[in-house]
């Protein structure tokens, strides 16, 4: 057996990794991976590390970030994660589109009233020598 230096779970050679899903952001990947040690359930994300240090198109097999679980946690693991997601859809409200028209009233009076506390460029007078 052999021990993955990013986790405590013990994989032995035998282990079966199946892929389960390919998390949107490194939040959303940190997230997953404590869900997945406080229920002690083995996995392996394929370009952890590497996939961090190439910005740009995430690109399979290149630095996308790939989950991948013990086939014989992969249900648990599933579930696991669907719950998750569902929670994440839940608990985010739709961003507010547009200004009210209080909303905008009250920017042009701060604007109009507390425009000299904006810094701003000053003109300076040459200085005659």
């Amino acid at each position: 057996k052999r021990k993955d230096r990013k986790t405590t779970t013990i994989f032995s050679d035998e282990t079966s990794m199946r892929k389960l899903y390919r998390p949107r952001n490194e939040l959303e990947l940190t997230l997953i991976k404590s869900i997945f040690d406080g229920e002690n359930i083995p996995y392996f994300v394929h370009n952890d590390n590497f996939g961090s240090l190439q910005i740009g198109p995430q690109i399979d097999l290149f630095n996308a970030k790939m989950i991948m679980v013990d086939e014989a946690c992969y249900d648990r693991a599933k579930d696991l994660i669907t719950d998750f997601l569902n929670n994440m859809d839940e608990s985010t409200e739709p961003a507010k589109e547009a200004y009210s028209l209080g909303d905008k009233i009250r920017m042009v009076l701060e604007a109009a009233v507390f425009g000299w506390f904006i810094p701003g460029k000053k003109k300076r007078k040459p200085k005659e020598q």
